[in-house]
């Protein structure tokens, strides 16, 4: 009895106890650990798997943003055999197909494969070739299998997106390389009467006044809040991811136009989108609607190449095929008339370093001089204006001028059209310098772009008419835009048949002048400025000016800016409009299954 009450006992029951606890401990760790070690492998091959996978979209996601920027320029017809091209060798015809044998990428750890289908137009608009695609990702790493899936829309346009609509300003620099984003890109001043028809783009700030400037920076004549007017008795839509302001002083225009900050400034009163009436006109009429929608969306437009065009235009003046000239004198004098027979079927090249003078009529297959030089000067005159009719210029597959232009007579300072140089000017031309139009009146079929300035004042600009179809002038300048003293003190409007693109400065004016433009504006900073009614100059005083009375009770009708958008440019565009544009890969959404 005595032993079984001694301590000995307890100890050996209480070794066992631990030995059988630390025994079953060491392999529920060991259990664990082991378990971890295989959770940890499988969640690292689903990581490897999904990555995997994730490159493939990426791949086929870089293809197209690559191989699709070759297609511009294309004529519509070629573009979307082109894109079969591109996508060949992985497009099947529907989600449960098989991979194609060339659809499979290296890979250094696992299996991947890739598929392209559902590929489709987003719209039946002609002009509109924009298709969405789904691709599809499938990786195995390690017996695991992971799928995603990718909706793409492949934006692609025949023209430029900036020309649907009547008015925009935006910055340029997006998505290029080497051009600065400047703080007041996309800003819009809309001073005075002016009256838009169409949708508007306002990238960042909306500014209006009831007022339009003329003469000098104080001289603010008072008018009426602009109009925009829709189609067919709607409301026209603003897109304006931006702030709308209206200018409430009358303070000096050109720091006027340069401000960038209008929170917090006394001379701007910040406008809700939610209620943009008190920024346009009040102005009532039967079945009119002169105030927008506003949409707040930002869409993206891919910038215009201007300086990419030029290699479509000059070609040097050393070359198989190429007509070389050392004179570049074209007045119709008895040497060059002895070679006017070779232009219609040669290549021009004009290799002087000296001005070029164009006269008259003439019809060129292709014309180019040699590249820009800033002391050149370029100047197309026509026959004596009003007696012998327009002068027809036309260059068949377009030309090249390195130097400024001038189109006209730049001595003309009144506004009788019947003094100005009279032409038609058909064909595309790229103009390495600064364009000046000046007392013209010139009809169009045209595209040009301008790496410099441009200048109309005293002209007015038309469109030939072919096949009973009015054509255009679509002009794409680097450099300001600056169009004034336009058919000054007319009760009817100039009509300018046209669309214009800057990637600087656009200024119209509409205060003296009457114009009306029939296609559209879109610049980097867009300052209009406009009156309503008649005008009429105060004899005896030099630059003075007497306006209608009583502008807010006149109908935007009766605006002297007017800017209607017209469809016509897209539908039957100038020769030289870059045919497929605007090309941008846009992910709608990415799924793991």
């Amino acid at each position: 009895m005595k032993n079984l009450l001694t301590e000995k006992g307890n100890t050996l029951i209480i070794v066992l106890l631990m030995i059988v606890i630390f025994t079953v401990a060491g392999l529920s760790l060991i259990s664990t650990t082991f378990n971890g070690v295989k959770k940890t492998d499988a969640r690292e091959t689903q990581i490897q798997s999904v990555e995997l996978a994730e490159k493939g979209i990426d791949y086929l996601t870089t293809l197209l943003e690559s191989k699709s920027q070759l297609l511009a320029g294309l004529p519509s017809k070629d573009f979307n055999l082109s894109l079969k091209n591109i996508i060949k060798n992985y497009e099947v015809t529907n989600a449960n197909d098989e991979f194609p044998t060339t659809a499979t990428l290296p890979s250094d750890n696992g299996i991947l494969k890739v598929k392209i289908y559902n590929l489709k137009k987003v719209t039946a608009d002609p002009d509109d070739l924009s298709q969405t695609m789904t691709l599809h990702s499938q990786a195995t790493v390690n017996g695991k299998t992971k799928t995603i899936i990718s909706n793409i829309h492949l934006g692609a346009k025949q023209t430029p997106e900036a020309l649907n609509y009547a008015l925009g300003a935006y910055n340029p620099c997006k998505g290029r390389i080497g051009c600065t984003a400047r703080d007041d890109d996309g800003n819009m001043f809309l001073h005075g009467g002016v009256a838009i028809k169409g949708d508007l783009y306002v990238e960042r700030n909306l500014i209006t006044k009831n007022k339009g400037i003329v003469g000098t920076d104080y001289d603010w004549i008072t008018s009426d809040l602009p109009s925009v007017e829709g189609e067919n008795g709607k409301k026209a839509h603003l897109i304006l991811p931006g702030s709308l302001y209206k200018m409430t002083s009358d303070s000096r225009y050109s720091d006027h136009i340069l401000q960038k900050n209008f929170n917090n400034n006394v001379a701007y009163q910040k406008i809700n989108k939610e209620s943009v009436g008190s920024a346009f006109t009040s102005f009532n009429e039967i079945n009119k609607d002169y105030v927008p929608i506003v949409d707040s969306r930002a869409p993206s437009f891919a910038p215009i190449d201007i300086d990419g065009q030029k290699a479509q235009y000059y070609f040097p003046e050393v070359k198989i095929g190429v007509t070389k000239l050392n004179d570049g004198n074209f007045n119709n004098n008895a040497n060059q008339e002895n070679i006017r027979r070779n232009y219609e079927s040669s290549n021009i090249a004009v290799a002087t370093h000296q001005d070029i003078k164009i006269h008259g009529s003439h019809t060129f297959k292709s014309f180019s001089t040699r590249l820009y030089s800033p002391d050149r000067k370029v100047n197309i005159t026509s026959a004596t204006a009003g007696r012998f009719g327009p002068s027809q210029l036309t260059f068949k597959q377009g030309a090249y001028f390195g130097g400024d232009v001038t189109i006209g007579d730049t001595d003309i300072n009144h506004y009788s059209y019947g003094e100005y140089n009279q032409f038609e000017i058909d064909g595309p031309i790229f103009i390495d310098g600064d364009l000046t139009i000046w007392g013209a009146n010139v009809k169009f079929n045209s595209t040009i772009y301008v790496t410099g300035k441009t200048t109309i004042r005293y002209s007015r600009l038309q469109g030939i008419m072919n096949n009973n179809i009015e054509k255009s002038l679509v002009l794409f300048g680097k450099d300001s835009i600056q169009i004034s003293n336009n058919n000054v003190y007319g009760d009817n409007a100039n009509i300018i048949r046209g669309f214009f693109y800057s990637e600087n400065l656009m200024e119209i004016y509409g205060v003296g002048s009457n114009v009306e433009i029939q296609g559209g504006v879109f610049g980097r900073k867009v300052v209009l400025n406009a009156t309503r009614g008649k005008v009429k100059p105060i004899y005896g005083r030099l630059n003075t000016y007497d306006f209608e009375s009583g502008q807010s009770q006149m109908s935007p009708s009766k605006s002297r800016l007017k800017i209607i958008y017209n469809p016509e440019l897209i539908k039957n565009p100038p020769e030289g409009l870059p045919v497929v544009k605007d090309l941008s890969v846009t992910q709608i959404d990415r799924l793991l299954q």
